[in-house]
């Protein structure tokens, strides 16, 4: 690179670096000692449900809960101690779960240049929504972060301990079921018998301490989840809505039209679980409710997408990976603007093909550093 466009990248680093220090700045003080009613709101209510099921009662028995059954002994860890102490822990946690992102993200392009690297870890550093997620005390870093440890763990041949992570991240189904469906798709058995195993454990440990019914509590689930099935952020039927393509009623079909063709891409992108990762960042951010708090998770397309750009010189992944930034790294009061959201739309899907199409162009370089082994014709 020319001495000219190192400095460039450089100067950008450390600007996102700047950018999301000051984003988790404000975020961890609302977290840990903020006194407006919006400051640590969903970890209060996540402590107030894992207080209910260590005392062996039904979360959903007593409040709105929003736990899986699954979810709730994993749960009891980011709740350990008692409020209002666990809001310093909680960031604690969060902090750690936001530097192993960063780290995956600066080590992901192999013989980059340092600019390079620090650039990737900047742009996962600086996500807007990162800082909402911070400040309401959101699982969403933790979840990004335990899904990127997947990814390593499959790299490093631990599939068992991949398939965990995996598990784990299911305290956030909204986020992590498709990242469950892609170890299914790259043929990683092991992992998904492993997170099956799991998550089976887990369920019944919840059942066995509350007493509820299995199926009862996953109705209680299922009629909780269904009141926010049209809240949140735009969605891909919100927006044929608005043009009159189809009716308000039918935003429900949301999940079917996002999770027929991602995983038909699934399936094309099978050969590497690192791409079938970044269709599933964009399946998971569409499919259901989200608020901007869980952008974080595009960080699975984000990296491979930079990664890609700066080692093909592929130039519709560069403007991709800037355009997903743009949008990502504003302050969550513009990311809470419809004409946004709208562009979000267009633009993480987009995106996603572009980086498809790009790793299709270049299979050798996309085979070192996304462990593409094959590409279908």
């Amino acid at each position: 690179m020319l001495r000219g466009v190192r400095g460039g990248i450089l100067t950008c680093a450390l600007a996102l670096c700047a950018l999301g220090a000051a984003y988790q700045v404000k975020g961890n003080l609302d977290l840990i000692v903020g006194q407006d009613e919006s400051s640590a709101v969903d970890l209060r209510n996540r402590d107030k449900e894992h207080a209910l099921f260590a005392r062996g009662e039904n979360p959903f028995d007593r409040m709105e809960a929003s736990q899986p059954p699954w979810g709730y002994p994993f749960g009891l860890v980011l709740t350990w101690p008692a409020w209002p102490a666990v809001r310093a822990y909680f960031a604690a946690v969060n902090a750690a779960a936001l530097a192993f992102l960063m780290w995956w993200a600066y080590r992901e392009p192999r013989d980059a240049p340092p600019e390079v690297r620090l650039l990737l870890a900047g742009a996962v550093f600086a996500f807007g929504g990162s800082c909402t997620a911070t400040e309401v005390g959101q699982v969403s870093i933790v979840v990004t972060a335990l899904l990127a440890g997947a990814l390593c763990c499959d790299r490093a041949g631990h599939p068992f301990l991949s398939g965990i992570l995996v598990a784990l991240a299911m305290i956030k189904p909204t986020i992590a079921a498709p990242f469950a469906v892609a170890l299914l798709v790259a043929g990683r058995y092991k992992a998904v018998l492993a997170a099956a195993i799991y998550g089976t454990a887990a369920a019944a440990v919840t059942w066995m301490t509350t007493g509820a019914s299995p199926v009862h509590m996953l109705q209680q689930l299922a009629a909780g989840a269904a009141k926010y099935v049209d809240a949140g952020t735009l969605g891909v039927m919100d927006l044929l809505a608005a043009f009159g393509v189809v009716s308000s009623a039918q935003v429900a079909l949301t999940p079917l039209l996002v999770s027929v063709p991602a995983a038909a891409l699934m399936v094309i992108c099978k050969h590497s679980l690192p791409l079938t990762f970044a269709v599933a960042a964009v399946w998971g951010r569409l499919w259901t409710y989200h608020k901007s708090y869980d952008d974080v998770m595009l960080a699975l397309l984000l990296v491979p997408l930079g990664v890609i750009a700066f080692s093909t010189r592929s130039r519709a992944a560069l403007v991709s990976f800037a355009a997903i930034g743009v949008l990502t790294w504003i302050p969550g009061r513009l990311l809470a603007r419809a004409d946004i959201q709208m562009l979000q739309l267009v633009v993480w899907p987009a995106a996603l093909v572009a980086l498809i199409i790009a790793v299709r162009e270049r299979p050798d370089v996309a085979s070192q550093h996304l462990r593409v082994e094959h590409l279908h014709a």
